[in-house]
């Protein structure tokens, strides 16, 4: 029987696996954890040894993988070492803030079109602000050592540490001192934007009325008379010059090269060997800013650093930039299922995701409790503590944070209350999550703040979901109904196993989004009874609960091949959607013209160029119940990702919250929790804030409920 105390020791066990936030696990003495309960996804810690090169490594995988954990052990171990300097930046919260808090600079109105000066300046401050990460770090540093240097090496040694920060920090910082550099570089910009409009304009136009041509000093001129007003086509190729140009005049306002330089100097004199930066949440960056970030920040100091500089950076798949980096020169470990395990034969694969998850699980047992693991799951002669394991890997794909909340139901439903864990709590468990936290992604892409095209676009995933689902369905009652009579159907006729499907590498791509918020994973790659190679995709396992199909295969040898046999080839169906809904437009207003999906291998061989104006050619999502859905929803309503994201949890956890527990829930910092909830209190009435205690507490409010959760 389960004591309160041991019901509590698993709580807290499943509560730290679940958490978001990097906000370290610490003892009653307000000691880090990390050390104790760092549990690496292969044998032998080899993760972490590989993240402990002092190469720049990119560290890739999906929500919850245990990026942020991995990054967090690291720095604990850095920090260990006097000679490295570790660096931790919340690209995430970074952003975030800097969207809402950076300053206008009225000596750049003017000069940079309205239309693009708002995101050159969030670009300028994010930039500024991950630069300023640095040098704070190097200070605090730097202020630990001098008073040793004082003694050893002379106060003039010392103070040549901290003027050398104060100039770095003066550089980064100072927007009197960026102004000198910024106006002319510029105006640089603007005479050759300017000058190329104006060629462009005269090469389209010669025998435009519009146009003034004529000779001056410098020699031909080309202008368009007084009156003209410039065409869409005209503006959004002139918002689009200037955006190309943004990372070039952001790489020189910083100085980057200079700004390499005193770093390195500062780092010869604390006798530090290596800088190493952590970029956590790296991904949840704009894809824009994230590109000019590389080029202008990560890109030079990694290739110009002399490799006293390197980047451990958190990023999602599909969701990276490399820039100018030599992709051969960098290390990439990709933690999701498939791609981590890979390299190894299927049964190894499989040996050692299950290995990951009874280790995973035990030591926070271990730590958090004084009983076993085996203590808290109804092990007995038909189900062993490796079939629970099993059962758990299913359901999470392996990913810590689902292995938590699959845990953390568990508790709800059973430890809570003295019972053990049985199949069917994790069962339970595994279609909550998918209900409550999976598939709200699509309620919170039709009410946010996106653009209609990228609406269309996610939401048009729903739909090619759906197709899955009731392909997989249709296969199901054929196997049922004796309609399929292949042998490896036979075995499982009653309950068949429908949750794996194979379809082309190539269209991996047109799913994601849906991968990427785990609805689908990739399971394996094997090649097809014609010999091609194929993709192997499963159904999340709480989908496919909610679905009543079975997911797996039969076991044994006869049913290796059984993922690839015919009717679970998915490229026609596939495909046959593609061609109904999507097509390819070109993006010059003027021109527009639109072309079947079909053409999308010839229009790749034109490197997406339209054939009529050589403008660039998009693949655009085509769904009329989408658009319908989307017409009804009142635009007023629409909110940005992090308040949907905030609303989201309160109306999930239905009961009030502090911004910390907030924070740790949804990843993002305490204060832009107030600072939102605020606004959502103040100004719309979503959210009510609790002031009866010195901390505030949050809640959903009947207004929210009514307008955005009762459907």
């Amino acid at each position: 029987m389960l004591t309160e105390k041991n019901r509590d020791e698993f709580y807290k066990a499943a509560d730290s696996l679940k958490r978001f936030k990097r906000a370290e696990i610490k003892d009653a003495q307000e000691r880090s954890l990390i050390d104790t309960l760092y549990t690496d996804l292969l044998p032998e810690n080899q993760v972490y040894k590989m993240m402990l090169s002092d190469n720049t490594t990119f560290l890739v995988g999906r929500k919850g993988t245990g990026k942020s954990t991995i990054i967090l052990r690291l720095e604990s171990e850095y920090r260990k070492k006097s000679d490295y300097l570790p660096c931790y930046i919340d690209t995430k919260t970074v952003f975030e803030s800097t969207k809402s808090d950076y300053q206008n600079l009225d000596y750049l109105k003017g000069r940079i079109p309205d239309e693009v000066l708002g995101k050159y300046l969030v670009e300028r401050s994010f930039i500024q602000n991950i630069l300023k990460s640095i040098v704070k770090e190097l200070d605090v540093k730097a202020g630990s050592f001098l008073a040793q240097a004082a003694k050893l090496l002379g106060v003039s040694k010392a103070e040549k540490v901290k003027d050398s920060i104060d100039k770095l920090r003066n550089k980064i910082d100072n927007n009197e001192h960026l102004k000198s550099i910024e106006l002319p570089v510029i105006n640089e910009y603007v005479t050759t934007i300017s000058g190329a409009e104006e060629l462009e304009v005269a090469k389209s136009n010669s025998n435009n009325e519009n146009l003034n041509v004529g000779l001056n000093s410098k020699g031909p001129s080309v202008g368009v008379k007084k009156g003209t007003s410039l065409t869409k086509s005209d503006k959004n190729k002139k918002i689009e010059s200037w955006e190309k140009q943004f990372s070039g005049a952001l790489l020189k306002v910083f100085q980057i090269k200079d700004v390499i330089d005193e770093v390195k100097e500062i780092l010869a004199i604390l006798k530090v060997k290596k800088l190493v930066v952590f970029l956590d949440d790296f991904s949840e960056v704009d894809e824009t800013t994230i590109k000019n970030f590389v080029d202008v920040v990560l890109a030079p100091l990694n290739n110009w650093g002399d490799e006293f500089i390197c980047f451990k950076v958190a990023a999602y798949p599909n969701r990276i930039h490399y820039g100018d980096i030599d992709k051969g020169k960098i290390d990439i470990i990709d933690l999701d299922f498939y791609n981590l395990y890979s390299n190894y034969d299927k049964n190894t694969m499989e040996s050692l995701s299950l290995d990951f998850t009874k280790r995973l699980i035990n030591t926070r047992i271990k730590y958090f409790s004084t009983q076993s693991i085996d203590d808290f799951f109804d092990v007995n002669s038909s189900n062993t503590i490796d079939d629970y394991m099993e059962l758990i890997f299913k359901s999470s794909m392996n990913v810590p944070r689902i292995i938590g909340y699959i845990l953390f139901y568990c508790h709800q439903t059973h430890i809570s209350i003295g019972k053990k864990i049985n199949k069917s709590a994790i069962e339970s468990a595994a279609q909550k999550y998918y209900e409550k936290v999976i598939s709200s992604f699509f309620d919170m892409t039709t009410n946010s703040l996106l653009s209609f095209d990228e609406k269309v676009s996610e939401l048009q995933q729903r739909e090619l979901l759906n197709v899955f689902v009731n392909q997989l369905k249709g296969i199901r009652k054929q196997i049922t109904t004796g309609d399929l009579k292949g042998a490896v159907y036979q075995s499982d006729k009653t309950n068949p196993f429908t949750s794996h499907f194979v379809f082309s590498p190539s269209l991996e791509k047109f799913v994601r989004t849906l991968e990427l918020n785990f609805f689908l994973s990739k399971y394996s790659e094997m090649s097809d009874r014609d010999g091609k190679k194929v993709s192997v995709y499963c159904l999340n396992y709480g989908l496919t609960l909610l679905e009543n199909m079975r997911w797996g295969k039969p076991t044994g040898s006869d049913y290796r091949k059984y993922f690839i046999a015919r009717p679970f080839s998915f490229d026609g169906i596939f495909e046959d959607f593609l061609r109904k809904s999507k097509h390819i437009q070109c993006i010059n207003p003027d021109c527009s013209k639109s072309y079947p999906y079909d053409q999308l291998p010839f229009l790749e061989f034109n490197k997406m160029r339209c054939n009529e104006c050589q403008c660039e050619v998009k693949v655009k999502s085509v769904s009329d119940g989408i658009k319908e859905e989307l017409d009804k929803i009142d635009k007023t309503k629409l909110l940005p990702p992090i308040e949907l994201g905030l609303m989201h949890e309160l109306n999930s956890s239905n009961k009030k919250m502090y911004a910390r527990d907030l924070s740790e829930e949804l990843d993002i910092s305490s204060y832009l929790i107030a600072s939102r909830a605020k606004k959502l209190d103040e100004e719309k009435g979503l959210i009510n804030r609790d002031r009866s205690e010195p901390l505030l507490r949050y809640s959903i409010s009947e207004k929210a409920l009514s307008e955005y959760f009762q459907h």
